[in-house]
């Protein structure tokens, strides 16, 4: 998505409580008054001085496509009001499956192709065309090129007088997202270059929508049909959380609001050092309410969970234009009519910083497939788990200028009830560190036979691991899981780690979506002496979130380990008392120092832990 070009590309390897039906909804993107429609010709034109930023190589997308991983062994689904364009030249290299509640006549699928869509499709998948001698140009280049792609469409009717707003109805989002994520739809996989094999009902491994509407709490019934099939499913679901035009930022709106998902937010500043570390300033963020229902916290806890998990570019961005009659009307006039090469320039929000997250995860789960599944045993899908690419998303984030997730000294433990920031979460998509997450326990240490890192502990119950990497485990009531780091750490050097988890909630014969249950597991860093955890030194403990999340400067020289700890449930409504449950870890520590210690420290009072209901 810029103007560099690449030489050798590769296509990858193969092996409301309820809420009325034609509720009235929005995209989360921001088509800014210097939003303009330019042909691809004027882009090459060496005299143009139009700046496109190469947001693959900003988000360090190169090192996957270094190592030969374009997505291609990822199938991904982009769910919203309207379908993505296929006769686009960025759109149209690779065969896209349709998924929409609406029939024509004849039985078949109708099609209902939008700009909002195309934009958001191109942004995960774009493609070419390719030029001979030259390659692709970075600016056709989505950020997973190689994945398949399927656009379910959602709406029931655009509303023509409010640009960017539609309704849908409850058989319409189930119709959707049930077929991509649960029941499955064709998958056109290539044999060979221009020769597709058509695979049925194939669920797909990453999700994305970019739109929005109110609900604070993710109680309502689109928030928790979605969180209901990604716990049944396990898929990697990124949702845009939402634009506002106020000076005060609300609330990440639903879906993105619920707790199975990836709420991604918007970054701005193009020309700062590094680009795009500020949070962009329409860009929804926490914290968010929480909605217990049991009402064993009087039903709603207003103003507490940090809702936004991740940030990426939002701003500046250069997408491929759909610009016909069918979908959302954004009033943009279209210069050059019948053309297949128009783009938008200077577009933002974060129905785009989501797509860029998803197609992040479309890489990891190429590079998955490739090193930790095998077909003939399911255990080894962990890798792929949609907790896991989460977990090393976050724990590979970059954090920005303002970051915190208010860390302070209690009783000699450093503290955090928040886990992640209010704005961006985690911090800074960074592909690059989330590829040495993930893969650096199947790389090896440059002249050794010795694993970088650690990759999916075996067995569910913790171990010893190296200084990077991530698990899948079980962690079960008043017996915790502990990770032994194999050396002794120094002074300064950068520890962080996130565990996540998914919060249980599932759909009836009805598919009518219900609450389950919601444990509350903690994060702890211990220090070891002779190999026993003998001192707390930093726990995250956020009481209403399914992420924790800690970042901070070692200490003092010596043995640590990270703990994984089944605290209490906030609420079980059938009553069965949940003792266990499943979750995901990513760890790093960073061998230099850092300036991090302004940020964690916000406190160096002694206070009284707190204790939660």
């Amino acid at each position: 998505m810029g103007q560099a070009r690449t030489e050798n590309y590769l296509r990858g390897r193969h092996p409301l409580r309820k809420r009325r039906a034609g509720i009235l909804l929005a995209i989360g993107a921001a088509l800014l008054p210097s939003t303009r429609i330019m042909a691809v010709d004027a882009l090459d034109d060496p005299n143009n001085p139009t700046k496109i930023v190469v947001i693959n190589q900003a988000i360090g997308a190169d090192r996957f496509y270094g190592a030969g991983y374009y997505g291609g062994n990822s199938f991904i689904a982009n769910v919203e009001a309207g379908n993505v364009w296929n006769g686009h030249e960025a759109t149209s290299q690779e065969p896209i499956s349709y998924v929409n509640y609406a029939k024509n006549p004849d039985g078949s699928t109708q099609i209902n192709y939008d700009i909002h869509a195309t934009a958001v499709g191109f942004t995960m998948t774009g493609l070419g065309p390719f030029k001979p001698g030259v390659g692709y140009y970075y600016y056709q280049f989505g950020i997973a090129p190689g994945a398949q792609l399927v656009s379910a469409a959602i709406a029931t009717s655009f509303d023509q007088q409010n640009q960017g707003s539609f309704s849908i109805s409850q058989q319409s989002f189930d119709y959707g997202y049930k077929t991509v994520m649960q029941t499955g739809t064709d998958r056109n996989v290539q044999i060979f270059p221009g020769a597709y094999e058509t695979f049925a009902n194939q669920k797909v491994d990453v999700v994305n929508s970019s739109w929005g509407f109110d609900s604070p709490d993710g109680s309502d019934i689109y928030s928790m049909t979605l969180d209901a099939l990604a716990f049944a499913n396990h898929q990697t679901v990124c949702v845009a959380a939402g634009n506002h035009s106020t000076p005060t930022s609300p609330q990440v709106s639903g879906p993105a609001s619920g707790y199975n998902t990836i709420a991604v937010a918007a970054l701005q500043g193009v020309l700062t050092t590094p680009a795009f570390s500020q949070p962009a300033s329409f860009s929804n963020s926490g914290p968010n309410d929480y909605y217990d229902p049991k009402a064993k916290v009087n039903a709603t806890v207003p103003a507490i969970r940090a809702k936004v998990d991740i940030a990426a570019p939002g701003t500046d961005l250069f997408l491929a234009a759909y610009t016909g009659s069918t979908g959302s009307r954004t009033g943009l006039v279209d210069p050059y009519p019948g053309s297949t090469n128009l783009y938008l320039v200077g577009a933002a929000g974060t129905s785009f910083s989501s797509p860029i997250v998803a197609g992040g995860a479309a890489l990891l789960d190429d590079a998955g497939y490739v090193n930790f599944v095998n077909p003939l045993d399911p255990t080894t899908r962990q890798a792929v788990d949609g907790r896991v690419i989460k977990a090393v998303l976050q724990n590979s984030a970059d954090k920005i200028p303002g970051w915190t997730n208010n860390t302070q000294l209690i009783n000699n433990v450093l503290t955090t009830t928040q886990g992640l920031d209010y704005s961006t979460g985690a911090g800074a998509l960074n592909l690059n560190r989330a590829y040495d997450q993930y893969l650096a326990g199947t790389e090896l240490l440059p002249g050794t036979q010795t694993f970088m890192g650690t990759a999916n502990v075996p067995g569910l119950g913790g171990g010893t691991v190296k200084d990077i990497g991530w698990d899948y485990g079980n962690v079960s009531l008043n017996n915790p899981d502990d990770y032994f780091i194999n050396r002794q750490l120094h002074a300064n050097e950068v520890f962080t780690t996130t565990l996540d988890w998914f919060v249980d909630r599932t759909l009836d014969a009805q598919d009518n979506p219900g609450d389950v249950s919601f444990d509350d597991l903690d994060l702890e860093v211990w220090k070891v002496t002779n190999g026993v955890l003998s001192q707390m030194i930093a726990t995250s403990e956020s009481a209403y979130n399914n992420v924790e999340h800690l970042y901070f400067s070692v200490p003092d020289d010596g043995f640590y380990a990270i703990r994984v700890k089944y605290f209490d449930h906030n609420y079980d409504v059938p009553g069965n008392s949940p003792t266990n449950d499943d979750f995901a870890l990513a760890w790093s520590i960073v061998p230099e120092p850092s300036s991090i210690s302004a940020i964690l420290i916000a406190s160096l009072a002694t206070l009284r832990r707190r204790r939660r209901v």
